[in-house]
């Protein structure tokens, strides 16, 4: 029995928003409750005046967890993940900047509250690669500019949202765990 393409599709852009949905939602959060701690880290970026660094701090958190809501309901996958690849870019850039002038000491911000990662390339290039993972759970290729469900089922959007969740609270688990110098005999 073969499975449609437009099933495929459906499911792939489900299982994109529920990861990045998830991801996003957790991230804003994380910013809001240790708000402080994130206030310290964007303004260590040396991108924003300091008179633009509160309002930066509360806004972005906002803007993740928007992006996060909008992803995960399925009704405004479009805007979340426009929204989500937008932040990505700009999280890239800023990163990338820092690299270039030799600050590869400071914490990514991704998640306050968690041990940081340390700014590198291949932080800049993972966090880049979010940007077309945010367009397919927008909808792209494809893109119809309503911002709902149309044309996707409901089981398979709750069900691939689902699997996308636990895709990224696996990632997060394995990002935690202690790393193994070697094994001991």
């Amino acid at each position: 029995m073969m499975v449609p393409p437009s099933l495929i599709m459906e499911g792939g852009t489900a299982l994109a928003a529920g990861a990045l949905g998830g991801m996003m939602f957790v991230a804003g959060v994380a910013k809001l409750r240790k708000h402080d701690d994130f206030l310290s880290v964007v303004a260590s970026y040396r991108l924003l005046p300091a008179f633009m660094l509160e309002s930066f701090a509360w806004g972005l958190a906002l803007c993740e967890m928007a992006a996060g809501i909008l992803l995960l309901s399925g009704v405004g996958r479009v805007g979340g993940g426009l929204l989500s690849a937008g932040l990505f870019a700009v999280f890239s850039l800023a990163m990338g900047v820092n690299v270039v002038r030799g600050r590869t000491s400071l914490s990514c911000g991704c998640m306050p509250g968690l041990a940081g990662e340390a700014l590198s390339w291949g932080l800049v290039a993972r966090t880049a690669l979010l940007v077309p993972l945010a367009l397919v759970a927008a909808g792209l290729p494809g893109l119809a500019l309503g911002s709902g469900l149309e044309g996707i089922s409901l089981p398979v959007w709750g069900a691939g949202c689902a699997a996308g969740l636990a895709v990224w609270v696996i990632w997060l688990a394995l990002g935690s765990l202690p790393q193994n110098e070697g094994l001991e005999a």
